[in-house]
């Protein structure tokens, strides 16, 4: 088989079983044979997408094409080169560890919506990696937003457990504590504002090349930017703006930092694993093509790539300052989330904004690998302690250490690959990734580098907070069973042994972006070093005084900065303020207009017919008046007249008839006359 049909199969198996789990749910089989055969067919999506890889066999690229729309030059077409088949693989073998644990971790409680919208979301995913046509990537794009939705809502009955933010506090008068529901809506309504313009780029490409086919698009990008002339800059922005949407860039990452009111399994697969770096994938898909095909028309666009890349980096960086004050967990670590998306998207943007953009794809696959392992872990410990202290603030929890030791030795393994700590793989990718920084500017090399000094500092707070604080935790806290634990103990381990082997693994990602060797900076080398031990390092401030920071609560000043970041730069009030109330008030004025028209339509229509049938009536009484009465009364009356001529009287007779012909002759007189 090629490695394009292996590819295949990995979309297919998961779909056909999105659909025999609701048959199932139907048949009202037992929730743990569907929980089993929806992670297991994910088992064989990782096999499937391994072979993929492995039987490549260092060609460029592997097709598989089915006509499908022949009108419109629409083909279902699928596409396995490294980039795909390395992140394709990683996106099967995570999802398939978290749907081990998710086994345990969900249980019989919507297992059959679960395990449906689960599988569907994988499938998704995969046909989105693997989709060699504009159309096919689109529809997994969409699935995967749409599965999303279901997953990040998921506790429907608005459970106070699964909410995000801090129950009662609000902001320029606007909530900040968020249910499931209302944050589902919110991911289906940020991301799907990129996609419009999204969808707009793609229209361009298909009118001015007539095609629809990725590998046609790669093929001719630099005839695509000749065509596009002076709107260069404007197209890449729409084409972009679902790929920002969905990996969270500023403002977009709103979506995502509260997106926690799902089950943590969902965490783990939506911000770690996969949907959020569905953005990051068609960055690393289109950039390089299209750069390359700007600087060949006079650098045309590669501005735009220029400002994506600082939108990026305050992306990086305002995230960052949230996580060091924030008290949720899983919080805590969806800001991180949003902030290495942002260092993955700089890394590739500033590269094609230098005219080299192979070091971008170096750079940025290299740290959504790294990140998805050590991310999947984290959030699935988290999603452990958690559960065993039964509440989601650090503040609640503490000396977990000794209460649960392989998840501390998990979640410290992969902190650590987090902060770059060497040789950690995070350590390896995130120097890669400001190295292609560097390239735009050394200014923004150092915001990179101070970035990865907070996320470090934000870690050990969380580690140090969870599992060493001397604080007494809520509940009975203890290890969980095998199916959760098992999976990022796996995961936590993986990131300490991907690191040792990142040289031999570098290798296969480089070939993914076709550069075989680069000169790192040292000074990028050892900064990061450095900046990595010092943010780290305060998890031993804490320890020798757990009341550090105590002096903030004396300071307004320092008070008032404190809640600014943990009100995340009060961004959300404000687009609240701005965006969501006006547009509520709008809308709502409108509803009003459509029922004020809709009633005076209806009235109005209901006055003339009364009128009608007013002047209806008065017409047919007059007209039945003078055919039945008027008229007869007439006819009555012109009838006795004549029969009053009629006496019998010859004299009479003869008097008319004369008369009648003296008349004749007169008449006649005059007309001929």
């Amino acid at each position: 088989m090629e490695p394009a049909e292996y590819a295949l199969i990995s979309i297919l198996v998961p779909y056909i079983v999105s659909g025999i789990v609701l048959l199932l749910g139907y048949l009202r089989v037992k929730w743990s044979i569907i929980a089993w055969i929806g992670s297991l067919s994910i088992g064989l999506s990782s096999i499937a997408s391994f072979l993929a890889l492995a039987y490549l066999h260092g060609e460029e690229y592997n097709r598989v094409v089915y006509r499908w729309v022949p009108g419109l030059h629409v083909d279902f077409a699928l596409r396995v080169d490294m980039l795909s088949a390395i992140v394709g693989l990683v996106v099967a073998v995570l999802s398939f560890l978290i749907g081990l644990y998710s086994i345990e971790y969900i249980g019989s409680w919507g297992a059959v919506r679960y395990w449906f919208l689960y599988t569907f979301f994988v499938a998704s995913m995969l046909l989105l990696v693997y989709a060699d046509n504009l159309v096919p990537l689109f529809i997994g794009w969409e699935g995967t937003g749409l599965s999303s939705w279901g997953l990040i809502s998921f506790y429907y009955d608005e459970r106070e457990e699964a909410w995000v933010g801090d129950p009662g506090r609000t902001r320029l008068g606007i909530p900040m504590w968020f249910t499931p529901t209302h944050s589902g809506l919110r991911a289906l309504g940020f991301t799907r504002v990129g996609d419009m313009g999204m969808i707009v780029g793609m229209g361009v490409i298909y009118a001015l090349l007539g095609t629809t086919s990725i590998t046609e698009l790669l093929e001719n990008s630099t005839h695509l930017i000749t065509q596009l002339g002076d709107i260069t800059a404007i197209w890449i922005i729409l084409f972009y703006l679902g790929a920002l949407a969905k990996s969270a860039q500023f403002p977009f990452h709103e979506w995502l930092v509260t997106a926690m009111t799902g089950p943590t399994s969902v965490s783990a697969l939506i911000h770690a694993a996969t949907m959020v770096k569905a953005g990051v994938f068609f960055a690393l898909r289109f950039t390089p093509a299209i750069a390359l095909g700007a600087v060949a028309v006079k650098g045309l666009g590669l501005n735009v790539f220029e400002a994506f890349t600082w939108l990026s980096l305050l992306t990086a960086f305002a995230t960052a300052t949230m996580a060091i004050v924030a008290r949720e967990l899983k919080l805590i670590l969806a800001y991180s989330t949003a902030s290495q998306l942002s260092y993955m998207l700089a890394a590739i943007f500033a590269a094609a904004a230098a005219g080299e953009p192979a070091l971008g794809t170096l750079g940025g696959l290299s740290h959504l690998v790294s990140h998805a392992v050590f991310k999947a872990a984290l959030f699935l410990a988290a999603g452990a302690a958690i559960h065993a202290v039964h509440s989601r603030f650090i503040t609640d929890m503490g000396q977990l250490r000794r209460l649960m030791p392989l998840t501390f030795a998990s979640m410290l393994l992969a902190g650590l690959s987090l902060s770059a700590i060497p040789p950690f793989s995070g350590w390896w990718s995130k120097d890669i990734v400001v190295h292609a920084i560097n390239m735009i500017s050394a200014n923004a090399a150092l915001i990179a580098l101070f970035t990865a000094f907070l996320t470090a500092a934000y870690t050990a707070r969380m580690i140090y907070y969870v599992f060493l604080w001397p604080h007494k935790p809520h509940g009975h806290p203890h290890e969980p069973g095998k199916l959760m634990l098992y999976p990022y103990l796996v995961l936590g381990i993986a990131s300490l042994a991907l690191g040792i082997f990142w040289p031999n693994i570098e290798y296969y990602i480089a070939e993914a972006a076709t550069i075989h060797e680069f000169e790192q900076i040292k000074f990028i080398v050892i900064g990061g070093t450095v900046v990595g031990f010092a943010g780290f390092s305060i998890i031993g401030v804490y320890i020798v005084n757990p009341r550090v920071f105590a002096f903030v609560e004396k300071s307004t000043v320092l008070i008032a900065i404190r809640d600014f970041l943990y009100d995340r730069w009060l961004l959300n009030p404000v687009i609240y303020r701005i965006i969501v109330l006006p547009s509520y008030a709008f809308s709502k004025s409108l509803y009003v207009f459509e029922q004020l028209f809709d009633r005076l339509v209806h009235m109005g229509t209901a006055w003339i017919g009364q009128i009608a049938m007013r002047i209806s009536g008065v017409t047919e009484l007059a007209y039945d008046d003078s055919l039945h009465i008027k008229l007869v009364r007439v006819a009555s009356s012109w009838s006795s007249f004549i029969r009053s001529l009629q006496s019998g009287d010859i004299r009479s007779y003869i008097t008319y008839l004369i008369s009648g012909v003296i008349l004749v002759v007169i008449i006649t007189y005059i007309v001929v006359g």
